[in-house]
């Protein structure tokens, strides 16, 4: 019972721990939950959205206002009183009427007071007539000496100059017929060609030699091969039955090679062959390579005795034991190889591919003869491979050796270009030598030249310096002007002072401007500026930098001037102005208008089609580029958090309402904030509003 109690004990006190875990997990989660409602509620809300498809539309719409196609001017003479004006700005006249008039009193007083002046002018005029005669007369001496020292330093000089012009031409001359005959020099690509082409020429060389060197050790470890089947065999048939003796097929016992050694050939007596079947006793080898194993063992003497090899002790021929038919052509001069069974190294390879072919293709299928019945299948097919390895080897190896032959015909010299290097650098010097003549001789035609300049521009001065009377004659110059001048303003007064002072119109028009008061005195400008009405009236308006993107000169634009209706005008003026922008000039229809009428002026042009637009309010200019935020997702520690990032984006195209965004850095289901609560910063958390 007393343990009963202690276990009741221990699981109450574990369920009053697990209670008190349970409570705290409770108290941890509600306080996570009220901590992420606090730090939620103080974050920017923003609003976001996805960039759409559509056309960014450019509208332009500018105000302005009709003004005179030309206007006239109404001069008068300047000092003038006025006394009366008879017209307003804006007043339409007709030509011959009074525009305003001149005070006649003022005029008589400006009259008497020119003349006055100008008989000051006329005494002035005489004195200095009159001293100018003497002065000249003092000074003509003076001025003929200078010029015949003139004359004398031109004549000096020129001909000084002319011979250094001279010997320039002639080191020029000598130049240029040096450069018309150049040093033929080839260029550093050909040179790089011809050691290119030299090069490649021993590489293929030594490449050939080394597939020749290859392919006659293949050979050579092939015929090893195949002798030592032949060995073996012959080995294992002398220990074999003796129990029948006879003479061994193809064996010639009497056959004695061209260089006078007889070939015996030992045959197995056991195989009871018949001695006529493969030998010819009489058969001499007309071998011309001197060894006595050219033509094989007597195995394979054949009956032909036409073979003619001229193989060397290099030829490839099959082994004695390779001849065991009589008829597989295997004889002493097409199946001839010395000791090493070298593969074609010998003076005549064509010869060679001669006899090799005929030992070869006979060898493809031979009949079976004595000893070839004491071989197995498995041998005889050996054989038989081995055999067609050396003939295709043979053939490869004659091809390698032709292509060697051809590769030693074709040889490609050395490249050596010094003898080219030495004319081209004595040409060289030549030409540097020339050059140092031209350069001298310029050099002289200069100081010649500026000596010659620096001479007669002496010689000139004391010319200027004898003419001083001719400061005498500018003054009366001076004096005759004026007079001239003032003999106008009298003639005009009087016209004006005839017409009683009246200043009439030209011409019919709306005076535009008046720039005389009662009372006051005429300026050097126009006294009154009228309308030409000979000319129509034109629209003028100005644009900014960026509407100036979407209207250009001759284009087509929508004008509305006030209370009359719409119409279509060419822009036919276009230039920069000091704010900035640009002014615009269109001309109106004859009769169309009136100056000081308002207006506007409408374009619309369709832009292109945008996958990625968004509102021009979003996209941020700062700096020279264009920014934008995208809201993102991220996991943190009290669940998912949202934040902004801050883009670099680059703006197509845009108007007054969308910006077309290049694509790459934001996509169609980019989440891009296009409203916050408040302002926002790189990687700040936000929450999203909620739909």
């Amino acid at each position: 019972m007393e343990i009963d109690e202690e276990k009741l004990m221990s699981r109450r006190r574990m369920e009053k721990w697990i209670k008190i875990f349970l409570v705290f997990l409770a108290c941890v989660w509600l306080c996570t939950i009220i901590s992420k409602s606090i730090y939620v509620s103080g974050l920017a809300v923003v609003k976001t959205d996805t960039p759409s498809k559509k056309y960014v539309e450019h509208v332009v719409e500018a105000d302005g206002i009709v003004t005179t196609g030309g206007e006239i001017a109404v001069n008068t003479q300047s000092g003038l009183r006025v006394d009366r004006l008879y017209v307003m700005q804006g007043d339409a006249v007709k030509a011959g009427d009074v525009l305003f008039t001149i005070d006649l009193r003022d005029i008589a007083d400006i009259i008497s007071a020119k003349e006055t002046e100008l008989s000051k002018l006329q005494c002035n005029l005489s004195d200095i007539q009159v001293n100018a005669v003497i002065d000249a007369q003092k000074k003509e001496v003076e001025l003929l000496w200078a010029q015949e020292d003139y004359e004398t330093a031109d004549k000096e000089t020129l001909t000084a100059k002319e011979r250094a012009k001279e010997a320039l031409d002639q080191a020029e001359a000598e130049l240029g017929k040096h450069l018309a005959d150049p040093v033929p020099y080839t260029s550093d690509n050909s040179r790089r060609e011809a050691w290119d082409d030299y090069h490649d020429w021993v590489n293929r060389g030594y490449s050939i030699t080394d597939q020749v060197t290859a392919k006659e050790r293949e050979i050579r470890d092939l015929e090893e091969q195949l002798a030592w089947l032949g060995q073996n065999r012959v080995l294992s048939g002398a220990a074999g039955d003796s129990a029948g003796a006879g003479t061994d097929a193809g064996a010639d016992n009497s056959g004695t090679e061209a260089d006078g050694t007889t070939d015996s050939g030992a045959g197995d007596t056991s195989a009871g062959h018949d001695d006529n079947s493969g030998g010819d006793n009489s058969d001499t080898d007309k071998d011309t390579d001197g060894d006595a194993n050219a033509g094989g063992n007597a195995d394979d003497a054949d009956n032909d005795t036409d073979d003619n090899d001229t193989v060397d002790d290099d030829t490839a021929g099959d082994d004695g034991s390779d001849g065991n038919d009589s008829n597989d052509g295997n004889d002493g001069n097409d199946g001839s190889g010395d000791a090493d069974n070298s593969a074609g190294a010998d003076d005549n390879p064509a010869d060679d591919a001669d006899n090799l072919g005929k030992g070869d293709d006979s060898t493809a299928d031979p009949p079976a003869d004595d000893k070839d019945q004491d071989l197995t299948d498995e041998e005889i097919a050996a054989r038989k491979e081995l055999q067609e390895r050396i003939r295709r080897a043979n053939a490869e190896l004659l091809a390698l050796q032709d292509a060697l032959t051809k590769h030693g015909r074709g040889v490609v010299e050395q490249p050596d270009f010094s003898a080219e290097e030495l004319k081209f650098d004595e040409w060289q010097n030549t030409r540097l030598a020339l050059e140092a003549n031209v350069q001298k001789a310029k050099e002289n035609y200069n100081d010649v030249s500026y000596s010659r300049e620096v001479t007669l521009r002496q010689k000139q001065r004391d010319i200027a310096s004898a003419q001083v009377t001719e400061r005498a004659d500018s003054s009366a110059a001076i004096y005759e002007l004026d007079i001239k001048q003032i003999q106008a303003q009298l003639a005009s007064l009087y016209a004006l002072k005839k017409q009683k002072g009246e200043i009439k119109a030209e011409s019919d028009g709306i005076i535009s401007k008046i720039q005389v008061e009662v009372g006051g005195r005429t300026s050097d400008t126009a006294a009154v500026l009228m309308t030409d009405m000979q000319r129509p009236c034109q629209f003028k308006f100005s644009i900014t930098k960026e509407q100036g993107k979407h209207v250009h000169l001759n284009d087509t634009v929508s004008l509305k001037l006030n209370g009359q209706s719409e119409m279509e005008v060419t822009v036919d003026y276009f230039t920069e102005n000091m704010q900035n922008g640009y002014d615009l000039v269109c001309m109106l229809p004859e009769g169309v208008g009136k100056p000081g009428l308002s207006g506007t002026v409408q374009k619309s042009v369709q832009g292109e089609y945008h996958d990625l637009t968004l509102p021009v309010d979003v996209v941020t200019e700062e700096s020279g580029g264009y920014f934008i935020y995208t809201l993102n997702e991220k996991e943190g520690i009290l669940g998912s958090e949202y934040y902004v990032e801050r883009l670099k984006v680059q703006v197509k195209d845009k108007n007054d309402r969308f910006a077309a965004i290049e694509s790459g850095t934001i996509s169609a289901d980019t989440k891009v904030v296009i409203h916050t609560t408040k302002e926002l910063k790189q990687g700040e958390s936000v929450r999203p509003q909620e739909k």
